[in-house]
């Protein structure tokens, strides 16, 4: 069984790959999200997903990708999906580190200590504020 940091990061770092690739599809229309990466990962966590929660939560992100309450409810709905299932953790797992590698990104925070706040942002553009 995960413990919640892991599963934490593990449906943050998720969600957070797939809402650019969802955001570059919207932009682009409909037509051409059959064409794109993230409609392949979309179908593909799609007929993984066992939760009914869990699915609508990827439809509300895949029509709105740019509203945190619809990424707040798919971090939230692949926890409880991942807890479930182990065969979406393996395939989790190995599209965040697919991803991260084709895009140069690679992140690692490890913090102890009371009190702590860090931040990790890849790209360009960005703000980070308390």
């Amino acid at each position: 069984m995960l413990d919640a940091t892991t599963l934490t990061a593990l449906s943050s770092s998720a969600v957070g790959l797939l809402t650019p690739l969802l955001k570059k599809a919207v932009e682009k229309g409909a037509e051409e999200l059959g064409k794109s990466s993230a409609s392949t990962l979309f179908d593909s966590l799609k007929q993984r997903l066992s939760r009914q929660g869990a699915k609508e939560a990827l439809d509300d992100l895949a029509e709105q990708p740019d509203n945190p309450d619809a990424q707040g409810a798919l971090k939230m709905q692949l926890r409880k999906a991942l807890l479930e299932d182990s065969e979406l953790v393996s395939f989790l797992k190995q599209w965040i580190s697919e991803s991260q590698t084709a895009t140069g990104i690679s992140q690692s925070a490890n913090v102890s200590g009371n009190d702590n706040k860090v931040a990790q942002i890849g790209g360009s553009g960005n703000t980070v504020s308390q």
